[in-house]
C-alpha cells in the first residue's frame, strides 16, 4: 500500500512526514495530477491542499475514477474537505470540522479556505487566512462565551467584506473594532488553525490504519457513467506511459511522420463513408455520402477553407471541408486511436515515443539555461512548422487542419514542445505506412 498526499500551506511536510511515515508528499493537487500517479487498488490517495487559481482545480470525475477503481481517497482541511463534502455519498472519506462545515452546508464557497501562499521551495507558507478559520474561531468564542452572537455576527460580516488575498486578523481588527477586541483575549489563549488540525486528524487516522479510510463499498452510492468523453481526453493528456502520454505521442506524429496529413485524411473519410482506408474509391464513396447527407456544396472560404482554396474545384473542397471539421470535432478526445491504422504499429510508435523524450529533454535543459521555462514567440514557431511541413507561413493553419489540428493556437499550444527538437535536431527517421493487411492491431 502506497500513501500519496497532496499537501501545501495547510501543514508542514516535516510535521506530515512525522505523522504518517513513509507517505509521498506532493504538491497541492490540480487538474491532471491524480491520472499522472495511476494509483492502484489498495493505494491511499489523502488531499489536503489544492490549486484552484493558478491551475484548474482536481475534477470530480477524476476523483470518481480512482474510487471506481478500489483506490481509498480521503480529504481533509482545504481543497480536500470541499471535494470530500461534495463526493462523500460514493466513497470519498472526509475528516476533520471543515469537511463538517461543508457537508453540512454552513459552508458553501470555496473562498472559505483559499488563502494566499508562498511558493513550494519556501514551503507553500501562508499569507493570509482563511475564512473558515475565523468561522470557527468564532463560533468556539460565542460557544465559551467569550463574544456575544452579535460581534460573532460583526467580526464575520467585517470578515467575508475582505478579498481573501488580504484577509488576516489584522486587517480583520481594523474592520470588525470593539468585536474583535472582546475577541482577542480569548483568541490569545485558544488559537485556530482548523486546516491544520484536520491535516493533523487525517494523518492520524491513516497512521493507525483507521477502517473508516477505506475504498467505496456496499454503503455508497454507485459510481455511474465514470468514462465520459471528458475523462478519456483527460487521460489522453495525463496518464503516461514510459514519460509519455498519448497526447504527447499523437502530436509528435503529427508534427514529425511525413506521410501522416494523407493518412489522417484517408482515416477521416473512412470513417464518414463506412469504407476502409485504403479502397481506391475513398474519395467517392464520401462524396456520395456527403450528398446523401445533403453536405455536398462546401461552407463559404473562411470556416474551414481558405481564400487561397475558392478556386478549388468542387469535390476537392468538399472533401478538404470534410476531412477538416471532422478531424477537428475529434479534438474532444484524444487518444492513440487517431493514429491512423497504417502507423499504429511498434516499430513506428516507439520512434514517436524516442522523440518525444528527447524533445523533452531539450526544452528542459533549455529551460535550465534561460533560467525559466522554454518558449518561443508564435513567429518562430509557424517558421519552424512551415519548414517542417515544406508549406508557406501564411499556409500553417490549413496544413494544421490538414493533421487534425483544431486552429493554430492550438498547433501552437500542443506542438510547442517539439519546437527546441526540430531547431537542434532533424525529424527522426520513421519506417514507411504499410499497407492495412500487415498491420498488426
Amino acid at each position: 500500500m502506497t500513501d500519496l498526499l497532496f499537501l501545501g500551506p495547510s501543514l508542514s511536510a516535516t510535521e506530515a512526514a512525522a505523522l504518517l511515515p513513509g507517505a509521498r508528499i506532493l504538491p497541492p493537487v490540480g487538474h491532471g495530477d491524480l491520472l499522472r500517479l495511476d494509483p492502484r487498488p489498495g493505494d491511499r490517495v489523502l488531499i489536503v491542499d489544492g490549486f484552484f487559481m493558478h491551475r484548474p482545480p482536481v475534477r470530480h470525475r477524476e476523483i470518481l475514477f480512482l474510487l471506481d477503481r478500489g483506490v481509498t481517497v480521503a480529504g481533509s482541511s482545504s481543497m480536500g474537505a470541499l471535494r470530500a463534502a461534495e463526493l462523500w455519498q460514493y466513497g470519498m472519506r472526509g475528516v476533520g470540522d471543515v469537511f463538517g462545515l461543508y457537508r453540512d452546508g454552513v459552508v458553501t464557497g470555496d473562498h472559505e479556505v483559499a488563502v494566499v501562499h508562498g511558493l513550494g521551495e519556501d514551503g507553500y507558507r501562508a499569507l493570509s487566512e482563511p475564512l473558515v478559520n475565523i468561522r470557527i474561531a468564532v463560533r468556539d468564542a460565542t460557544r465559551d462565551g467569550a463574544i456575544g452572537p452579535d460581534d460573532g455576527a460583526a467580526i464575520l460580516a467585517a470578515a467575508a467584506d475582505i478579498p481573501f488575498r488580504l484577509l488576516t486578523w489584522r486587517s480583520l481588527a481594523l474592520r470588525a473594532g470593539a468585536a474583535m477586541d472582546r475577541l482577542r483575549p480569548w483568541l490569545t489563549e485558544h488559537p485556530v488553525d482548523a486546516k491544520a488540525d484536520d491535516a493533523r486528524r487525517l494523518l492520524r487516522a491513516a497512521a493507525a490504519g483507521d477502517p473508516a479510510l477505506c475504498p467505496p463499498g456496499p454503503g455508497d452510492e454507485p459510481i455511474r457513467n465514470v468514462h465520459t468523453t471528458y475523462l478519456e481526453g483527460w487521460r489522453s493528456r495525463y496518464e503516461q506511459t514510459g514519460g509519455v502520454s498519448e497526447l504527447d505521442l499523437l502530436t509528435t506524429l503529427r508534427v514529425l511522420h511525413p506521410q501522416f496529413a494523407e493518412l489522417h485524411r484517408a482515416r477521416i473519410l473512412a470513417g464518414f463513408s463506412g469504407a476502409r482506408p485504403d479502397d481506391p474509391g475513398l474519395e467517392q464513396m464520401a462524396l456520395l455520402t456527403a450528398d446523401r447527407l445533403g453536405r455536398g456544396t462546401p461552407v463559404p472560404d473562411g470556416s474551414w477553407l481558405t481564400p487561397d482554396e475558392a478556386a478549388l474545384p468542387a469535390a476537392e473542397a468538399t472533401l478538404r471541408l470534410l476531412v477538416r471539421s471532422l478531424g477537428a470535432a475529434e479534438t474532444r478526445q484524444i487518444s492513440v486511436s487517431m493514429v491512423p491504422p497504417e502507423l499504429r504499429r511498434d516499430d513506428v510508435l516507439a520512434v514517436a515515443r524516442q522523440a518525444v523524450v528527447t524533445a523533452r529533454a531539450i526544452r528542459e535543459n533549455l529551460s535550465r539555461r534561460q533560467g525559466r521555462p522554454a518558449r518561443f514567440r508564435a513567429e518562430i514557431i509557424d517558421a519552424v512548422l512551415a519548414a517542417q511541413w515544406g508549406c508557406d507561413p501564411a499556409g500553417l493553419t490549413a496544413a494544421a487542419w490538414d493533421r487534425g489540428f483544431r486552429d493554430r493556437e492550438q498547433l501552437h499550444e500542443l506542438a510547442g514542445f517539439l519546437i527546441g527538437y526540430l531547431r537542434v535536431l532533424r525529424a527522426p527517421w520513421f519506417p514507411p505506412a504499410r499497407p492495412l493487411e500487415v498491420v498488426h492491431q
